[in-house]
């Protein structure tokens, strides 16, 4: 996924730029096509972390309830390129997970950098 997001984002406006529009984009399409695969109604706040938690695992990661209202993602899938790159690929991750959640229509939640050791540094909690 995230070779998918940089080979399109090339073009045009800066990399980073580009490279965090597309990263949204793709989470949008993914939030859109698990909307209308499921089709929840209105989202409220439980439910929208429920149905976030477990599309997180079909891609990638490992999604823990860290408290009430709060998901914590207990690995990253980009970890190697994180190691190296933080700050764009945790804000890559960052713009994914908001795309995915525009996408959802899940208004209740957003995704935050909260950065932990052996953690994503995404987590998404409620607004």
């Amino acid at each position: 996924m995230l070779a998918d997001i940089l080979m399109a984002a090339v073009l045009g406006e800066t990399a980073r730029d580009a490279a965090l529009r597309v990263a949204a984009e793709r989470g949008r399409e993914l939030g859109g096509a698990e909307r209308g695969q499921r089709k929840p109604g209105r989202l409220g706040a439980e439910r929208a972390l429920t149905l976030l938690q477990e599309l997180l695992v079909t891609q990638g990661f490992e999604p823990g309830r860290s408290g009430s209202g709060c998901i914590r993602l207990h690995n990253c899938p980009f970890h190697p390129l994180a190691a190296s790159e933080p700050e764009l690929v945790c804000g890559l991750n960052r713009a994914y997970l908001t795309g995915m959640l525009d996408g959802l229509e899940a208004d209740a939640v957003e995704a935050a950098l909260a950065p932990r050791p052996g953690e994503c540094c995404v987590e998404l909690r409620l607004k």
